[in-house]
């Protein structure tokens, strides 16, 4: 068989086509394997991840995590709950659900001693962040990984769950963040949300594929997503008669059924691999009860956020810029024609939008009025950076700065940068000036950021 290549002008050519696969992966504090007895019961993750805690209920802290085909020897149980105490490194124990969604389970279970829940710890202020003050961040070590919760000053880390695009309800009290099941177009996933104090986790909804950027309603009581939902889910093979391509694709034979004078007839005909092509809209959720309605947006409605002082409007990306909605009246209309303007986020006041740019080969970090006005550029590399690395015979670097977050008083704006190699959270004031790490050194560690550049939100600060 030789390939060959199609052009819009109908000539053929070599040419090789590269497709480019996002994979979701999120590094999980998993403890150790321990030595398991292979006569007795053990249990294997069935989800992406699991938290690991250190009694059976989600009201005790998380102490650990297993990722998904990982299996633990089970070592006792808590019938009240359903839930399995297993074996981890150094003689240690924790707990996980047995939730069959979860977990799969095998092995002679009635050998495992029932064992009571010890007490739950206390919760104080040295445990981590008091909601509602303004000092809480939480942060998401990478899509599907770990989710962190902090004090803005860097004290009282602690990992509160695992997930995607966390987001702190208006009285800093709730998050809301959202699971996959997979990583392929189409993957099923759901929305859940958990106390800042890491109890009360539960699943709000999960009729949803790929849902990302939860954003809460004014009033807490409404969270609206962006989820995958219609085009073209997956790579289909086509004839060239069919679908001329617009584009160069490498072209291969492919059996295909021909209507001839004689009746259908099997040929051999070129075709070609045309590549997905999923939509992506927005859909509002009752946190309450979990009752939905799908909204009217744009076929590629991504990072929504809702206007904290106006209960009605939805920021979003479209395909051509940022697209303004009104979820009580189904209405849209356009607040940029700029198709490279991304994860925008409203100030506490709801005068300002804060936004990731796409320049040219890197993310920067905008600022404009809310009616989209007065846009400002905040975040660049210096010219000395590139003069420098010119001298030694380098490319110019260029600094990806994205995921923009306001503080809860406006007067500053944290985000997530590169530049010095690795990625790390950020802050400047409103204006661009004193850009510095959030935290001092060594108050994340142990924790390696990864930003995708796929619209994450990657911190919420309430």
């Amino acid at each position: 068989m030789n390939a060959r290549t199609w052009n819009h002008r109908g000539s053929y050519r070599v040419a090789v086509i590269a497709l480019v696969a996002v994979l979701l992966t999120g590094a999980l504090l998993a403890p150790a394997a321990a030595a398991q007895d292979p006569a007795g019961p053990e249990l294997t993750v069935l989800t992406r991840a699991l938290n690991v805690r250190s009694g059976p209920g989600t009201n005790y802290p998380v102490i650990g995590g297993l990722k998904q085909g990982d299996s633990a020897a089970i070592v006792g149980r808590h019938s009240a709950s359903g839930w399995w105490q297993i074996a981890l490194a150094g003689g240690k124990t924790g707990w996980v659900s047995g939730s069959t969604a979860l977990v799969k389970v095998s092995g002679a279970t009635d050998t495992a001693p029932q064992v009571a829940a010890p007490a739950v710890p206390a919760r104080t202020a040295a445990t981590g962040p008091t909601p509602g003050t303004g000092k809480t961040i939480v942060f998401q070590e990478s899509s599907g990984g770990g989710i962190y919760v902090i004090n803005s000053n860097g004290s009282g880390l602690r990992r509160l769950t695992t997930g995607m695009d966390p987001a702190l309800s208006p009285d800093g009290r709730r998050v809301a963040f959202t699971r996959w099941s997979g990583s392929g177009d189409g993957s099923a996933g759901s929305l859940w949300i958990i106390n800042v104090d890491g109890s009360g986790e539960r699943r709000i909804s999960d009729d949803l594929r790929q849902p990302k950027s939860p954003t809460w309603s004014p009033d807490g009581t409404q969270i609206v997503v962006n989820r995958q939902a219609g085009g073209r889910v997956g790579t289909q093979v086509v004839p060239v008669f069919l679908y001329p391509p617009t584009s160069a694709v490498t072209l291969f034979d492919c059996p295909w059924i021909i209507q001839t004078p004689e009746g259908p007839k099997e040929m051999m005909v070129p075709c070609y691999n045309l590549l997905g092509d999923p939509w992506w809209s927005l859909r509002v959720i009752n946190v309450a009860d979990g009752t939905s309605r799908d909204l009217p947006s744009d076929v590629y409605a991504f990072s929504p956020t809702w206007n904290p002082t106006n209960d009605w409007q939805v920021l979003y990306k479209a395909r051509t810029g940022l697209q303004n909605m009104d979820v009580k009246r189904d209405a849209n209309w356009a607040l940029t024609t700029d198709a490279y303007d991304r994860s925008p986020a409203y100030s506490p006041d709801g005068t300002k939008i804060a936004l990731a740019y796409h320049q040219h080969d890197h993310l920067e970090i905008h600022i404009m009025n809310a009616d989209g006005s007065g846009r400002r550029r905040l975040t660049e590399t210096p010219l000395s950076i590139a003069v420098d690395a010119r001298l030694k015979g380098q490319p110019a670097p260029q600094w990806n700065n994205a995921s923009p977050a306001w503080s809860p008083d406006g007067k500053q704006i944290a985000f997530v940068t590169d530049r010095t190699g690795k990625w790390e959270i950020w802050v400047m004031n409103a204006d661009g000036s004193a850009q510095r790490p959030l935290f001092a050194a060594g108050a994340l560690k142990g924790i390696d950021l990864k930003y995708d550049k796929v619209d994450e939100r990657v911190l919420s600060w309430r």
